[in-house]
């Protein structure tokens, strides 16, 4: 009972952990339809921005703020400059991102160097729930990464500018013949799923050691689970692919090797689209 209860639990935070890094990607290729390759190196940077404050004597909270900030910011600027002049042609805007990862992987090692970095775990110890005992702050970053999905899709089905933004998506040149400034919405999402992913990488580095690559352990992974849950579900397409692929890679783990499960459940995924392209839930 209790190898029950531990397996729902760790399931269930790998699932939250892995929607909480996903998000920026799922926001940008889901709403704007921008590929985004660049997503790892948006969350690595958040992750090392984090480390330089919080190493310079900025309080944790407050670091990962500056670093979600200054990654959104990072991506506003390379959405103006190169982005903007791209977003009818996803092939082309596939190997510009991928150039924006090669790039900016060089950058971080030019500046912050190639040693592993470390960001102090800001809640340690244990939650005991009885059968079992999780790590304070991974159960607090699955926490928020499940109050930023709600969050954002309050905002995206409950607001004016979900409203809009779900206009954007549906019929671009109806929403601009209707008076919608396209070019300042692409951009507002655009710079909102890089300060997501800067985000993400800010939570995670105490939970990883932060080097140059920190962000390729996620972008597979980030990638099916947009994938798979479905395109532009922002709420549970995002939940839905993490379950899937957190809660499968937990399961298979049990009774082999990590890598191992981490195959079988790539290949499970390859299967779903095979049968469902769209991925799990999808557009209406």
């Amino acid at each position: 009972m209790e190898t029950a209860i531990s397996v729902v639990v760790d399931a269930t935070l790998i699932t939250l952990v892995l929607a909480l890094a996903a998000f920026g990607l799922a926001i940008i290729y889901g709403l704007v339809g921008v590929i985004n390759m660049g997503h790892g190196a948006f969350l690595t940077l958040g992750a090392y921005l984090t480390w330089a404050a919080t190493t310079s004597g900025v309080p944790f909270i407050l670091a990962v703020a500056i670093a979600a900030i200054g990654v959104g910011i990072v991506g506003l600027i390379f959405e103006h400059l190169i982005i903007r002049h791209f977003y009818d042609k996803p092939f082309d805007t596939l190997l510009l991102t991928w150039a924006f990862f090669l790039v900016m992987t060089e950058i971080i090692k030019i500046v912050f160097g190639t040693d592993f970095r470390n960001v102090a775990n800001p809640l340690p110890g244990a939650i005991d729930l009885g059968a079992v005992k999780i790590p304070a702050y991974r159960g607090l970053v699955g926490l928020i990464g499940l109050a930023l999905v709600g969050g954002t899709a309050f905002v995206f089905y409950r607001t004016t500018l979900g409203i809009k933004i779900r206009a954007l998506v549906q019929n671009r040149e109806v929403a601009s013949l209707l008076g919608l400034n396209i070019a300042r919405m692409y951009k507002l999402v655009f710079a909102i799923g890089a300060c997501a992913a800067g985000l993400a990488g800010g939570l995670l580095s105490p939970m990883l050691s932060v080097d140059p690559y920190i962000g390729n352990v996620f972008l597979v992974r980030s990638f099916f689970v947009v994938i798979v849950g479905g395109v532009g579900q922002l709420l549970g397409g995002t939940l839905v692919g993490s379950f899937f692929i957190g809660g499968s890679e937990t399961l298979f783990a049990l009774f082999s090797k990590q890598v191992f499960a981490q195959t079988v459940v790539f290949l499970l995924a390859i299967v779903i689209l095979r049968f469902r392209p769209a991925g799990i839930l999808r557009q209406k």
